[in-house]
């Protein structure tokens, strides 16, 4: 019996190393940081969660940073909601991992540098309004549906990001609405 017990803790121990690791292949990043701060929480002294956040984090916010770099250097204005939701990202996922700084990993201690990143979510978040806003109007002067459709859920887009700090927007996305509706006349006849 004490066998079959160990054996099935071992086969646990293993597959959680190999879903891990495939959380790291798949670059599942976030994820991985997620289940190690919630297994750090209980044990702060595992080495191999402190290993996979570790190499999670810095992969994570390399990624994001390397993308955000890339966007910018592109400079389209269609980029900002891109950017702005990296930098969430970015926020976010030092959040996650500030519950549990500072670990110590085999004689090292590991406590990230605190980044602000509001500023930029600022930024972006108002350049993406802008983007939105102003490609919303294009798409109302088209003559289809479709296009007031994308123009209504854009309008919509610049009032989440900027409250209502353009002006008309409301009435914007009334009139994108209602062009972007499809009316079907009914009628019913009555058998004889």
């Amino acid at each position: 019996m004490k066998k079959t017990i160990l054996y099935s803790l071992m086969l646990i121990l293993i597959a959680s190393c190999g879903s891990m690791n495939k959380k790291l292949q798949r670059g599942d990043y976030d994820g991985i940081i997620r289940k190690s701060v919630k297994k750090l929480i209980k044990n702060p002294n595992s080495t191999e969660d402190i290993e996979y956040l570790d190499k999670a984090y810095k992969l994570a916010n390399e990624r994001d940073l390397s993308r955000i770099k890339y966007l910018k250097t592109e400079n389209n204005p269609n980029n900002f909601d891109e950017i702005f939701r990296r930098y969430e990202s970015l926020k976010s996922r030092q959040a996650e991992v500030k519950k549990v700084l500072p670990l110590n990993l085999k004689g090292r201690t590991i406590n990230y540098a605190y980044v602000d990143y509001d500023a930029e979510i600022v930024a972006a978040k108002r350049k993406a309004a802008e983007y939105y806003y102003t490609n919303g109007q294009k798409l109302l002067q088209n003559d289809d549906k479709e296009s007031y459709r994308e123009a209504h859920r854009e309008l919509v887009l610049a009032q989440q990001y900027s409250g209502d700090a353009f002006p008309n927007l409301n009435d914007l996305i009334i009139e994108a609405r209602e062009k972007g509706i499809s009316r079907v006349i009914v009628e019913v006849q009555h058998g004889d």
